[in-house]
C-alpha cells in the first residue's frame, strides 16, 4: 500500500522546473526550484565593463524581471533608467521563456537561491541558451533528468 501511495505521489505532486536548453547543440539541463526563489542573472556589461545583475521571480508560470542592479550610472542610463541608485525596481513579465546569449567573458551565470550555475558549463561563447519554466509532475522531472544523463553520456557535453 505504501508503494502504491508513493507512486501516486510521484505522478500527482507538481514541481517547478527550470529548463536550460542550448539552442546551438540541442542539449538541455533541468532542475527544480521553489516558486518563491529569486533567480539572478549576473554578467559584465560589454560596453562599460561593469558588473550587472538582473533579478527574476517566477509568478504564475512566467518569468518576471523584478530589478536591475549595478553600481555604474552609465550602465543604468544604457538600459534606459533615468533614476539614480544601484538598483532599479521593475515589474516586467517575460512569459514562460527567455533567452540568454552566452558571453565571450567567463563571468556570466545564474544564482538560484543559494545555488550558482556557470553558463559556460552549458554552452560555448556565442551560443544561445533558452530558459523555460514549467510546472510538471515529479515523475516527468525525473524522466527529463534521466534523459539529460543519457545525453551527457553520449555527447560528452553538459
Amino acid at each position: 500500500m505504501f508503494i502504491a501511495a508513493g507512486g501516486v505521489f510521484l505522478f500527482v505532486r507538481p514541481v517547478t522546473v527550470l529548463t536550460f536548453r542550448n539552442a546551438s547543440v540541442g542539449s538541455s539541463f533541468y532542475f527544480t526550484i521553489d516558486p518563491s526563489e529569486r533567480i539572478t542573472l549576473f554578467y559584465t556589461n560589454s560596453i562599460y565593463g561593469a558588473p550587472v545583475e538582473e533579478v527574476f521571480e517566477v509568478l504564475n508560470g512566467d518569468f518576471v524581471l523584478k530589478a536591475v542592479k549595478t553600481d555604474t550610472p552609465a550602465v543604468m542610463e544604457y538600459y534606459g533608467f533615468e533614476g539614480s541608485g544601484p538598483e532599479q525596481a521593475m515589474q516586467r513579465s517575460l512569459g514562460p521563456t527567455f533567452s540568454i546569449l552566452t558571453s565571450m567573458r567567463q563571468d556570466q551565470g545564474l544564482r538560484i537561491g543559494r545555488r550558482s550555475l556557470d553558463l559556460h558549463a552549458l554552452a560555448a561563447p556565442g551560443d544561445r541558451i533558452l530558459v523555460r519554466v514549467d510546472r510538471v509532475s515529479q515523475a516527468r522531472f525525473w524522466w527529463w533528468r534521466l534523459l539529460q544523463k543519457e545525453t551527457r553520456n553520449t555527447s560528452g557535453k553538459p
